[in-house]
């Protein structure tokens, strides 16, 4: 992974938020794992460091919020990701975008939000109107999300799972 001025051990610690968090848990070989590391992770800290935010707690990272500017729908290296060609008239309304995770002990501490904030805050100043994410349609972070200002735009059955994109305005 590129480097956003994270220490070895900081990406240990990515790791174990992100694949704790993550409602994928088992792989069939280290490459499966890997590569889907880099698509919902990696992709962000080398191409996006400037909108890769961390949280740490007594010198330990805790958690982070992965964002992009960029709109899905017509960025090239989003074209792996089917459903954001699906909605791109919705994605153009919210081009940018974010992941945001915290680990357990972490968790229900206002972190995610002042994380959220931030890049809120930071989208805004530099003129973007909309910011999106995507998750499951009956997962918890739903009502997290929901909580910080994003409302519900759309769902579909992807692949078999139900998923949902939530949107905030901004501006």
């Amino acid at each position: 992974m590129a480097s956003v001025g994270i220490t070895s051990d900081g990406f240990t610690q990515l790791d174990d938020i992100f694949f704790g968090s993550s409602a994928t848990q088992e792989f069939d070989s280290p490459e499966m794992r890997e590569a889907f590391r880099e698509r919902w992770l990696g992709r962000y800290l080398e191409h996006d460091p400037e909108w890769f935010y961390l949280a740490s707690a007594d010198g330990a990272i805790v958690g982070y919020l992965a964002g992009c500017v960029e709109d899905p729908a017509t960025a090239a290296r989003f074209s792996d990701i089917g459903y954001f060609q699906v909605w791109a008239g919705y994605t153009a309304q919210y081009p940018a975008h974010l992941h945001v995770n915290v680990c357990p002990t972490a968790r229900d501490q206002g972190l995610g939000s002042r994380l959220v904030d931030r890049f809120v805050g930071d989208l805004s100043a530099a003129g973007v109107k909309g910011v999106h994410l995507v998750t499951g349609l009956h997962s918890r972070n739903v009502a997290f999300y929901q909580r910080n200002g994003f409302v519900r735009v759309a769902d579909i059955d992807w692949n078999g799972s139900e998923i949902v994109m939530l949107g905030r305005l901004l501006g």
